[in-house]
């Protein structure tokens, strides 16, 4: 039985929680009218959402995911789309902080783990369960265990954290018969993925990238009581692969300066290996350095993956390029935000992306540079600009115009060889019968197509898939989609014209 004080309490927390939604709700709906039709809330927006009259990051945390995971499919597809993106931010700027903080400690306390951790939860921004430094933590120390358990079995070695120098190879010798031969870690053969970087489900997949392995390997040792450094080998490949990232243990760690012999390079991405070397050919590679490769390799992957994919629109392409280097430029950022050149550099692909850029502005104002002072000026007339752009003027019909917004279409062109579905997000009309469509294709692709190019789709349920539908559409009704608010008020004769091509 619930005492009476618990009973009150609990419906406090969830009357708290009812009132937290209906607010959040509140606010994601505001941002669709201040948004539109730009479609990402600025950065300044989703702070609104983490402020003192809240009860907790956290809470509003819970709030959106539910919102934008929900299965309910009556859910406002703009409130959704806007829920989606507040959660990326309000993620994004937890862990600038924390990478903050940790880039902040002194070299010896920056942990590898936390670090590529928090890369990895920034590229799993708009995932339901993202990963977990606590379940990696957990998944590692199991792996020790097995470790630990092999020692007493092998070399009756009880407590591998007293080791002296003389049995330290023989720990090493069982973290590489546990990792290689037992649960068989490798570097993964072809089709690069994020996945082989992510260390969550290389964990699982036993698959990954040279990097993640020689963090996984040193997150074991270390937890055996062994040290081994990030070192890296630079070849004379110019390419993406011309880095090999190795440990080294140094056998005597009671010397400040080891000679030669004393250092033993372990080649964790194949195999565990162990060879004596010159330290000069393989340097220290610094906790920042490392991680910057880190954002560099999944940036290489994502690119490469937007490069295999079938694109027709040479300027859909190009934006997507863009926007993965915004996205990965931004994290280059937050991990070395003493870097000028970073901020720089993500302030100028804002500006040519046509991006809000109140966050760009934030960034630039930290810095005391000419530079960037000049290209916080040109960021500051480019926002006034975008306000003026986001008021667009209402559209009326003329007789020529054969289509509505929202209305799903099959695509056709002269160089595919079959239709591709897409929706109707705007149209225009030059005044001499002429009408070009903007279309969101389903894929994730969108461009402004000429009306001899469309079909109409009347029957069936034809599905669009694309990641920004919800900024025009409020729900899709079997046939097709139902402008929000914003987009019926920019085109308000379109609706009723819709139905009587559906009828």
């Amino acid at each position: 039985m619930l005492t009476c004080h618990r009973f009150h309490r609990i419906i406090k927390y969830c009357n708290n929680l009812w009132k937290l939604e209906v607010k959040v709700k509140d606010m994601l709906l505001s941002l669709s009218s201040k948004c539109f039709p730009v479609g990402e809330p600025s950065i300044t927006d989703a702070q609104n959402f983490n402020c003192d009259k809240y009860p907790s990051l956290k809470g509003i945390e819970n709030v959106l995911q539910n919102h934008v995971f929900s299965d309910r499919l009556n859910e406002n597809m703009t409130s959704r789309f806007y829920a989606r993106k507040v959660l990326k931010s309000l993620r994004y700027q937890k862990i600038e902080k924390k990478l903050g903080e940790l880039m902040g400690l002194p070299e010896s306390k920056t942990s590898l783990l936390e670090g590529a951790v928090l890369i990895c939860q920034w590229a799993q921004a708009e995932e339901a369960n993202p990963i977990s430094l606590s379940n990696v933590k957990q998944r590692l120390s199991e792996i020790s265990n097995q470790v630990k358990e092999l020692l007493v079995d092998r070399h009756n070695i009880a407590d591998p954290l007293n080791i002296t120098t003389g049995t330290a190879e023989k720990v090493l010798h069982c973290i590489n018969e546990v990792l290689y031969e037992e649960m068989r870690f490798k570097v993964m053969q072809s089709n690069h993925t994020l996945e082989n970087v992510f260390i969550d489900k290389v964990l699982e997949s036993k698959a990954g990238f040279p990097m993640t392995l020689c963090i996984i390997y040193r997150e074991v040792a270390l937890r055996m009581g062994i040290d081994c450094e990030p070192v890296i080998a630079v070849t004379t490949r110019p390419d993406f692969h011309s880095h090999r990232f190795l440990l080294r243990w140094r056998e005597n760690s009671n010397l400040n300066q080891g000679t030669d012999e004393n250092n033993c390079l372990i080649d964790a991405p194949n195999g565990g290996v162990m060879r004596h070397h010159n330290p000069a050919t393989y340097p220290l590679i610094s906790a920042e350095n490392f991680l910057l490769r880190m954002v560099e390799y999944m940036r290489f992957i994502r690119m490469h993956s937007i490069r295999a994919s079938r694109r027709e629109d040479f300027r859909t392409l190009s934006r997507l390029r863009r926007q993965n280097e915004l996205s990965f430029s931004r994290l280059a950022y937050a991990v070395s935000s003493k870097q000028i050149q970073k901020a720089a550099f993500y302030a100028h692909l804002c500006i040519d992306l046509d991006m809000p850029l109140d966050d760009a502005i934030q960034i630039l104002q930290r810095i005391d540079n000419v530079r960037c002072n000049r290209l916080m000026e040109n960021c500051v007339i480019k926002a006034k600009e975008q306000a003026i752009v986001r008021k667009r003027n209402v559209q009326f019909r003329l007789p020529c115009i054969k289509y509505a917004v929202g209305l799903v279409m099959a695509y056709k062109s002269s160089t595919n060889t079959s239709p591709v579905f897409c929706v109707i997000i705007w149209w225009t009309n030059n005044g001499k019968n002429r009408t070009r469509y903007n279309v969101l294709f389903d894929g994730g692709d969108s461009s402004l197509v000429p009306e001899e190019t469309l079909n109409l789709l009347t029957t069936g349920s034809n599905i669009v898939d694309h990641p920004n539908i919800g900024i025009y559409f409020k729900r899709y009704d079997g046939r097709r989609y139902i402008p929000n608010i914003e987009l019926m008020t920019l085109y308000p004769e379109d609706e009723a014209f819709a139905l009587s091509l559906m009828t």
